[in-house]
C-alpha cells in the first residue's frame, strides 16, 4: 500500500470515528502502523455492531424515509467504501473515495494534529473521545445562527432540508487561509468556487436520480440567484422554472427588469458572486430577533448541472465596463454565465444565504416583507 493510500485510509478512519461517534481513542498522526491497524480494526468492529443494532431497530420501523433508515443507508455506504480501500482492487472507485476524503479533510483542516493531540491529552482519562467536526462547532457561530433565523422565517417545509450537508463559509468557519476553489471529482472539469461569506443549507435530492446520473461525481456546481417564492417552487417541483411558468403561489414567472427580453432560458453561474447580483437575487430587508439589527438578505440556490447541456457565455451585466474588474478572479467574465432551457438537467442541493448588516441602528419591529417569506 503506497504512502498516499495509507494516509487516505487513516484519515477516512478518523472521519468515520467522528461521524458515527464511536467510542475510540484516536491515535496521534505520527503513531506507528501497528497502532493505527489496531485502531482501524476496532473501528470496523464497532461500525458493524452499530449496523446490526440499527437493523434490529428497523424491524419496528415502517417509514422508509425516517431518519433511522437514512442513517443506516449512510452507515452501510461508509462501511462499503472503507472495504474498497482495504481491498485495493477498484482503482477508479478508490480514487473517487480518496477525493471525497480529501475534500472533507479540507473543511476540517482547522482541527489539525496539534489540536487533536491537545484534546487527547485533556481527555486521556476518559473512555472515549470525539473530535469535533466543523458542523458541531458551527452551532456557536453567530453568523450561522442569524442565517438559521432567516431560514426559519421562510417557513419552508423541514422535509426539504438535509442538515447534514449544511456548511458555513463565514470568515470564522472558513478562514482566509483556506483555498478559494477546489477541483471537482473525476469526470468533472469544472472547478468548485467557494461561496465565501455565505451559509449553505443542504437540500434533499432524489437519490435514484443522483445514482443513475452520477450527479455527485460528474455534474458541475453552479449558482442561481432568485426570490424565495421562485426558489420554493423550483425546489418542490424538483426542476427549473422558465419565464412563463406558473409558480406554486399562482403567479407567473416573468423576465425581470435588467434581463434580456425574449430569453426563455434558465441562467446560472459557476461563481456565487455573479449569481447574487441584484438583477438576479433581489435584496430583502431582514430584522433579526437575536440582536435586533437590520440586515440585507440575499438568497441563491446552489445547483448541480449536467455537463454538455448548457451554453457557457459572457456576463450580461456589463460589470467589466462599469467597474473595470471581473466578477471572479478564477472564472473570466467571458465564461461567467451558463444558459440552458433543458428541464431535468439542473437540480438544487443547497440554499445559500448571505446577510449584511445595514447599519448600527436597531429596530423593535420586524421589517421583512411577509409576502416574500410566508410562501408555503
Amino acid at each position: 500500500m503506497d504512502n498516499k493510500l495509507t494516509k487516505i485510509r487513516r484519515t477516512f478512519a478518523i472521519q468515520l470515528t467522528t461521524k458515527h461517534k464511536l467510542k475510540l481513542h484516536i491515535p496521534n498522526n505520527d503513531s506507528s502502523d501497528s497502532i493505527f491497524e489496531i485502531f482501524i480494526n476496532e473501528m470496523s468492529k464497532q461500525l458493524h455492531n452499530k449496523l446490526i443494532k440499527q437493523d434490529e431497530q428497523l424491524l419496528k420501523e415502517t417509514n422508509r424515509n425516517s431518519p433511522l433508515f437514512i442513517q443506516r443507508k449512510q452507515l452501510q455506504k461508509d462501511i462499503d467504501d472503507f472495504q474498497i480501500l482495504n481491498k485495493r482492487q477498484d482503482v477508479r472507485t478508490i480514487q473517487q473515495i480518496s477525493e471525497r476524503v480529501e475534500h472533507m479533510a479540507m473543511f476540517n483542516r482547522k482541527y489539525d494534529t496539534t489540536q487533536i493531540e491537545s484534546l487527547l491529552q485533556t481527555n486521556k482519562q476518559s473512555q472515549s473521545i470525539i473530535i469535533p467536526t466543523m458542523k458541531s462547532t458551527s452551532v456557536s457561530c453567530p453568523y450561522r445562527a442569524l442565517c438559521c433565523e432567516l431560514v426559519d422565517r421562510l417557513n419552508w417545509p423541514s422535509e426539504l432540508f438535509a442538515p447534514e450537508y449544511d456548511r458555513c463559509f463565514c470568515k470564522t468557519c472558513y478562514p482566509i487561509t483556506l483555498p478559494n476553489a477546489c477541483q471537482g471529482n473525476i469526470g468533472n472539469k469544472y472547478p468548485i468556487i467557494i461561496p465565501r461569506n455565505w451559509m449553505k443549507f443542504g437540500l434533499k435530492i432524489d437519490e435514484v436520480q443522483a445514482k443513475i446520473h452520477q450527479i455527485w461525481d460528474k455534474w458541475a456546481i453552479s449558482y442561481h440567484g432568485t426570490l424565495p417564492n421562485a426558489a420554493l417552487s423550483m425546489i418542490k417541483h424538483r426542476q427549473i422554472c422558465l419565464p412563463g411558468d406558473t409558480l406554486l403561489d399562482g403567479t407567473k414567472l416573468i423576465i425581470r427588469p435588467g434581463h434580456i427580453n425574449g430569453q426563455k432560458a434558465f441562467f446560472t453561474s459557476p461563481t456565487i458572486r455573479y449569481a447574487a447580483q441584484n438583477h438576479y437575487s433581489t435584496p430583502l430587508e431582514f430584522t433579526s430577533q437575536i440582536d435586533k439589527y437590520v440586515y440585507t438578505a440575499k438568497i441563491v440556490l446552489r445547483c448541480r448541472q449536467m455537463p454538455g447541456t448548457f451554453t457557457i457565455q459572457g456576463e450580461t451585466l456589463n460589470n467589466s465596463q462599469i467597474n473595470g474588474t471581473d466578477f471572479c478572479d478564477i472564472i473570466p467574465d467571458e465564461q461567467i454565465e451558463w444558459k440552458t432551457d433543458k428541464r431535468g438537467t439542473v437540480i438544487f442541493d443547497g440554499l445559500c444565504i448571505r446577510l449584511k448588516r445595514v447599519s448600527n441602528q436597531t429596530f423593535n419591529n420586524n421589517t421583512i416583507d411577509q409576502t416574500y417569506f410566508n410562501q408555503k
